[in-house]
């Protein structure tokens, strides 16, 4: 399947991380996951007033802070490292018969376009019985969330695969202490490409959307959505 995305080939000789990607590489259980839980207060209170729905609002920041996070672009194909231009987010939705379809958001840069896109895809795969819905390819982020109750960390399940460097992201129930409202996130990444710091990164530039949005809200006028 042709990606979404164009890639470019990014060289490892003579990169700062040169030496621990060949480290890490080497591993047969490269990944590691970091459990930690972000404020959205001004996310959560900026949907009520516009009427979207929080739950597309966190993964609309989400996949900008992946998009402006250089190291979360970067993929393992082969023997070669490439960098895609961009990532869309494939997060899991809750069907009427109460499974679950892995579900490709295309990214739009204006939160109420994306929210209002989405929201119609949500809805029509609720209906369906399909596992996949859209495009399933690598210049993606895949999430998933727990919206019934708080947790402390999260595994994915997976199938060992070493080359598999897809950042993965799971979100837990909102939790509502005095007037913050703060969500449990976990994020999971492959060492040879990613560290702490750069998961630090990822939720600065995830909080650097928020606040963007904050500060120039969309010149349109929402449609009025249920939330998810």
């Amino acid at each position: 399947m042709k990606a979404l995305y164009p890639k470019t080939i990014f060289k490892t000789n003579g990169w700062e991380r040169e030496e621990h990607f060949h480290f890490f590489r080497s591993f047969k259980q490269p990944h590691f996951n970091v459990h930690t839980e972000i404020d959205l207060t001004d996310l959560y209170n900026y949907t009520k007033r516009e009427g979207l729905s929080f739950f597309l609002a966190y993964l609309h920041a989400a996949t900008e802070g992946i998009r402006n996070t250089e190291n979360f672009l970067l993929r393992l194909e082969g023997d070669e490292v490439v960098q895609y231009k961009a990532v869309d987010i494939s997060t899991t939705v809750l069907k009427d018969d109460k499974t679950v379809s892995f579900v490709h958001l295309p990214h739009h840069p204006e939160l109420h376009i994306f929210c209002r896109e989405s929201s119609a895809i949500i809805e029509e795969v609720k209906k369906s019985r399909k596992l996949f819905y859209g495009y399933n390819g690598p210049d993606l982020v895949h999430a998933t969330t727990l919206p019934w109750f708080k947790f402390n960390g999260m595994e994915h399940a997976h199938d060992n695969d070493s080359n598999d460097a897809i950042p993965k992201l799971a979100f837990g129930q909102l939790e509502k202490k005095d007037t913050r409202v703060i969500l449990p996130v976990s994020v999971r990444v492959h060492h040879a490409l990613v560290d702490g710091y750069h998961i630090h990164l990822f939720l600065q530039h995830m909080q650097a959307s928020i606040a963007a949005t904050m500060s120039a809200p969309d010149k349109l006028v929402p449609r009025k959505q249920e939330p998810f």
